[in-house]
């Protein structure tokens, strides 16, 4: 309960009055505006644990308006002490400061300042937030119940936080205390609570409890930064950080994934788990925000007066006020920057080290308030200035650009074209949402040939049997410019025979004949929840996910696991699903076990954070850009980010296009990727990664996909994908690597070309350089070669990530990769054709890997890796791609067939040559270790002599990996292949050395070779032993030729 709040400047005050008799004590307050009635008087004192005996209105000083009160004090309370505390609590109360509550009553009986009291209450509250499973009331009569532990606590706190009186001894001792006290307890329950509160309150590692304004009054909300990845306390999965914001007005969580984070901030309205609510969220934008600079970040606020009964502009200004002040707790909190200089908030003490980096996003509810949170940053001089909150009057409108959208239309081209379908013609859909929405409305302008059947938000239920494409786009592109509309605005003489729009509360929806075929069902009639479900289940070739909630579940998990109550009653299965692909621009359309099972059962779809990454990275690109211009003059500067825009979003839709194809790749390769896949797993499980959690397989599902010659589905690669990527990220980041003048180009290529040509200065220094760099290596390299592809390296040579991933970054340079890779990755409108897609992606693959595998058994060290680059890429440019296609052997056999193949395909010539010549230019670590540029052409003759005698490819077959082979049978294939390739090229070199060697006075074991050769060729079991058997007699025919 709250008292009325006044805008009086005076300030309540409460003075002794009268002798105190018979346990009763006198008191006068003076009110700082007109007296209020007695009703409302007596309610708040009781929350303060004092009771009223008695009142008499009189007048004050200077004839302000007083009441004098005759009070009984809580027992045990001693009047001289007790009065001032009540005078502040009640002061407080009175001006809106604290709330009244249970807690209340320690201010007077226990003799707690105010702003303590706010600390336990905002404990008391995060503990509620995190699940404890107690009621409110039940927790705070347990502290109440327990002053001293109270008191301890609090004590402890102050211990480590004020910056008056913070002493590690005293921490110490008072931790000490507070673990015998815990022994005290008598209850489970208890224990739990108190306990409950002592870590809570011990993970905080800031707070601006001891921040004053210059007045000296305190922040208006109390802020807790909770180092959670430490609490043991809190479920699956913990954020690296969270911010718990605490006052009479507004109650809010910020969980960030790292320190450099970002995502929104909503406003929600369930005060009574908005952890929960923001927690899923937070999981998705951890993976979707893998493109990205920042980790994943998610806020959510409560508005904590009573809005009912206001009208709508009352509404959002209470909201907005509550926003302010959500976001002026967060910035209470952290770091600003001087230049250089890392700046800590005045009067705190910081326990967890520089973190500078707070930047926000609107979200549901606060989809206007980017210049607001701009606004106070700007006012407290925040060094982000109005990068603090991108979007806004100065940043990129998203939903203008329409960029979500197209980043999730980018996945849908990509399913429609593997299924053979022509995205660019007409396609069936069903839809979540309505053309008033962002992502929904601007997808569904994608195309004009779009046959948007039926769709539905929490209004309305909209059918269309039989749209005709062109007349129904119109309509739709009405809608989407009519502000704030409903599918009831929708035309209904634009509509098909017997389409309509329906209510979501009607009693019930009569179907048309048309309705009924276009949706497959007999009823006649339907509930709206009975309507909404059949849309779901339409047979079309697209669901389109455009809006909020969460509809498709696994069909073994409960509507109870799924968490959104709200959408229990409209939830399918997945394997109800009958639409061909699935577009997540929404976020939490479907769970993961659900998109698994849908994608098992043929449904093309990935995860809404690959197909709705396009709005995040649009901000970080604008963040970024604003962070690198500071400085520029605001007009200046906002005319080259409007002059960049169309870059930006090029740059943000390849970002999509790759990850895509990435998941493509891995989709296509499924069982044979299936072992790398299962060890990255397990790897990133050594990394924090619950796998159940993430619903990826477990060892033994592993093993059942590998006995049926499976893989994982593309939902499943996209969560490897990610985490991948975020792993990647952070050990390059505890590398030099970004530091290295060789990738010095990644950071820059990140820039639009007018930034990084104009203001390369700028673009060097950036203070978020290494992230860029970091980031965008970490992409590239996971979308190229796909995820595992690092671990495989790091595991055959034993070397940590940044050594594999700078062995990648050389081998890329030695087969000057960069051009090729543009060739191959066509956007949206300039596909490659997939047949030409499938030949050459495992043949850059394949070379990449051949040679960083070649580089780093050559090259340990990062330095020699660096530098062994310009004399390798002198033997590639020491022949042109004709001399390459020409090579003897079979290495030039299968380039030139290769080459025809790719041609056919539809790749022009230039693409075409240079793929087909990958897989001989790939052996250039040994060429060059035999012979050296100059000689490559007379190596490469040895080399062919070398093969046609021992007839290695028959060999090098033996060891192929193949679909379903275990883990151990993957790695002996590999150290074979591995000792066929070091003795071939130890015999190329003595063949240059001595031409004859094989044939002339070796010939006895070359014969002694071919014949076990044979022999084992002629065989029909065990090839794993036969290569063997073959591999030995090599190894003696290679120490005989010495």
């Amino acid at each position: 309960m709250s008292a009325p709040a006044a805008g009086a400047r005076r300030r309540l005050t409460l003075r002794p009055e009268g002798p105190a008799a018979g346990g009763r004590v006198g008191g006068l307050v003076t009110w700082p505006a007109d007296r209020p009635l007695l009703a409302d008087v007596v309610p708040v004192l009781d929350r303060l644990g004092v009771r009223v005996a008695d009142a008499v209105a009189v007048p004050g000083d200077g004839d302000a308006p007083a009441t004098l009160l005759e009070l009984l004090l809580p027992a045990g309370t001693a009047p001289a002490t007790a009065l001032p505390r009540l005078e502040q609590a009640l002061a407080a109360a009175w001006a809106g400061e604290t709330e009244l509550d249970g807690l209340s009553r320690l201010t007077v009986g226990a003799g707690l300042p105010v702003r303590d009291v706010a600390v336990l209450r905002a404990a008391c509250r995060y503990l509620a937030q995190v699940g404890l499973g107690l009621s409110r009331g039940y927790v705070e009569e347990t502290v109440l119940a327990a002053p001293e532990f109270a008191r301890a606590l609090l004590a402890h706190f102050a211990a480590r936080h004020d910056p008056d009186a913070a002493d590690p001894a005293a921490a110490a001792s008072a931790a000490d205390h507070l673990a015998e006290l815990l022994t005290r307890t008598t209850s489970l329950d208890q224990d739990r609570i108190l306990r409950g509160l002592r870590d809570v309150l011990a993970a905080v590692v800031r707070t601006n409890r001891y921040q004053v304004d210059a007045a000296g009054a305190p922040r208006p909300a109390l802020a807790l930064k909770i180092a959670s990845a430490r609490l043991d306390l809190l479920p699956a999965p913990r954020p690296e950080v969270e911010t718990f914001v605490c006052s009479p007005v507004v109650e809010g969580l910020h969980l960030r994934g790292a320190r450099v984070a970002r995502g929104g901030l909503r406003w929600s309205e369930r005060p009574e788990d908005f952890r929960t609510e923001v927690l899923g969220l937070v999981k998705a934008q951890m993976v979707k925000n893998a493109v990205i600079v920042p980790a994943g970040a998610k806020g959510a606020f409560v508005v904590r007066e009573d809005l009912r009964g206001l009208d709508r502009a009352a509404v959002q200004q209470r909201v907005a006020a509550a926003y302010r002040t959500f976001v002026g707790a967060l910035l209470d909190v952290t770091d600003d920057r001087d230049g250089d200089r890392v700046v800590p908030p005045p009067r705190t003490v910081v326990h967890d080290g520089e973190d500078p980096y707070l930047v926000v996003a609107a979200d549901k509810g606060t989809a206007t308030f980017s210049d607001l949170a701009n606004e106070v940053a700007e006012s407290r001089g925040f060094w982000l200035g109005d990068a603090f909150a991108s979007g806004g009057s100065s940043g990129y409108d998203h939903k203008a650009m329409g960029i979500t959208a197209r980043g999730a239309w980018v996945s849908v081209r990509r399913h429609l074209r593997e299924l053979g379908v022509d995205p660019d013609g007409e396609l069936t859909a069903v839809g979540v949402g309505d053309m008033s929405g962002d992502v929904f409305g601007n997808g569904m302008l994608l195309s004009d040939r779009l046959r948007l059947v039926a769709a539905f938000d929490h209004r309305h239920v909209f059918l269309d049997p039989d749209p005709d494409p062109a007349r129904s786009a119109a309509e739709r592109r009405r809608l989407f410019a009519l502000p704030g509309s409903s599918w009831d605005d929708y035309d209904r003489t634009a509509l098909s025979a017997g389409g309509g729009v329906y209510r979501r509360d009607a009693k019930s929806v009569p179907l048309s004949p048309q309705v009924r075929a276009r949706l497959g069902v007999d009823a006649e009639e339907l509930s709206p929840a009975e309507l909404v479900r059949a849309v779901l289940r339409a047979p079309v070739d697209l669901l389109w996910n455009g809006g909020i909630g969460t509809y498709v579940r696994a069909a073994d998990e409960t509507d109870a696991q799924v968490g959104d109550r709200a959408n229990d009653a409209v939830r399918v299965t997945a394997d109800e699903l009958r639409c061909r692909v699935v577009g997540e621009g929404g976020n939490l359309g479907l769970t993961q076990r659900a998109r698994t099972a849908a994608a098992r059962a043929g449904v093309a779809l990935n995860t809404d954070f690959i197909d709705n990454s396009a709005g995040v990275d649009t901000s970080d690109r604008e963040v970024n850009l604003k962070i690198a211009l500071s400085g520029v003059p605001r007009a200046e500067r906002d005319a080259v980010l409007r002059a960049v825009e169309d870059e930006v979003a090029a740059a943000v839709l390849a970002d999509n296009a790759l990850q895509a194809r990435a998941l493509s790749v891995c989709a296509a390769q499924a069982p044979f990727l299936l072992d790398r896949h299962a060890q990255l797993i397990g790897d990133l499980e050594r990394h924090g990664l619950d796998r159940d959690l993430e619903g990826l397989p477990s060892e033994a599902d592993v093993e059942r996909l590998r006995q049926a010659g499976a893989g994982l589905t593309r939902p499943e690669a996209a969560v490897l994908l990610a985490h991948s990527k975020n792993l990647v990220r952070q050990e390059l980041l505890a590398s030099d690597l970004p530091d290295d003048p060789s990738v010095a180009g990644v950071l820059a290529a990140y820039f639009p070309r007018a930034v990084r040509e104009r203001w390369p200065d700028r673009v060097a220094t950036h203070p978020l350089a290494r992230e860029i760099t970091a980031t965008q290596l970490a992409n590239d390299l996971v979308n190229r070669v796909g995820p595992g592809f690092l671990l495989r390296l790091e595991e055959r040579h034993d070397v940590p990530t940044a050594v594999a991933a700078r062995a990648y970054t050389v081998a890329t340079r030695v087969l000057d990769l960069d051009p090729l890779w543009a060739l191959v990755d066509g956007l949206v409108g300039s596909e490659v054709p997939l047949a030409v897609e499938r030949l050459a992606l495992p043949e850059l693959q394949a070379a990449t890997e051949r040679v960083a595998d070649r580089l780093l058994a050559a090259h340990r060290d990062p330095a020699a890796l660096t530098a062994a680059a310009p004399a390798l890429r002198a033997v590639v440019t020491g022949l042109d791609a004709a001399g390459w296609l020409a090579r003897p052997g079979a290495a030039g056999e299968r380039a030139r067939a290769l080459a025809a193949e790719l041609t056919a395909a539809g790749a022009g010539p230039e693409l075409a040559e240079r793929v087909a010549v990958l897989g001989c230019q790939a052996d250039v670590v040994d060429l060059a270790r035999v012979a050296g540029a100059a000689d490559a052409g007379r190596a490469l003759a040895a080399d062919a002599e070398v093969e046609r005698l021992l007839g290695l490819p028959r060999v090098h077959a033996w060891t192929v990996e193949r679909a379903g082979d275990s883990h151990w049978v993957v790695a002996a294939r590999a150290a074979l292949r591995e000792e066929v390739d070091r003795m071939h090229w130890a015999l190329v070199a003595a063949v240059l050395r001595d031409p004859d060697v094989l044939t002339g006075r070796h010939g006895a074991a070359l014969a002694r070779f071919a014949a076990v050769r044979d022999r084992a060729g002629s065989a029909r079991d065990d090839v794993l032993g036969r290569a063997c058997v073959v591999v030995a007699e090599l190894r003696r025919l290679v120490e005989a030729v010495g």
